[in-house]
């Protein structure tokens, strides 16, 4: 099943006229690859989501977002135990759902986890940054998270990124 979306975007432009345009934007369900590899000779987790591949609006979700979390539990070669990879797995789920909001109109787009070497990190196209930055900084300034983590939010409308995102069948 595909979400049709309606995202409003406010342009105030010389060529919108500071006008509103709406544009009709197909987000497609959600599609999963695994794959296990190696970086640096280590083992490396990678899910990546394969629907995003041939999206076509990437410059509305024009912002990346990576968040990178430390592990704490590590078993052979930086790769977490499986009650930490649970622990922290859960609770980036959880912390996913918010970032990307409402579900019929997402600010967000989940687009891929990768663990490796006692790291976890997320990355999600985001439509507007403002609040999930401040959700962000809330989380940190509560220290109401499970380990550490750092984020960064790049502005890039074509996805370059990401573009390693494609390999992934």
């Amino acid at each position: 099943m595909k979400y049709l979306v309606l995202i409003m975007s406010l342009l105030s432009s010389l060529f919108a006229c500071g006008q509103s345009i709406q544009r009709k934007v197909e987000i497609p369900k959600d599609y999963y690859a695994l794959v296990e590899s190696t970086i640096d000779g280590k083992p490396a987790i990678t899910v990546v989501n394969t629907a995003l591949r041939k999206f076509k609006a990437k410059d509305i979700f024009a912002w990346t977002l990576t968040l990178t979390m430390e592990l704490k539990e590590l078993a052979e070669n930086g790769m977490p135990t499986s009650d930490e990879s649970k622990m922290v797995i859960d609770y980036l789920e959880s912390l996913s759902e918010q970032i990307k909001g409402d579900t019929a109109h997402p600010n967000a787009l989940f687009l891929a986890r990768e663990t490796w070497d006692g790291t976890c990190q997320m990355i999600w196209q985001v439509y507007d940054p403002k609040p999930v930055d401040k959700l962000l900084k809330e989380i940190i300034d509560n220290e109401s998270y499970p380990r550490p983590f750092e984020y960064i939010m790049e502005h890039d409308p074509k996805w370059k990124i990401v573009a390693w995102t494609k390999q992934f069948k």
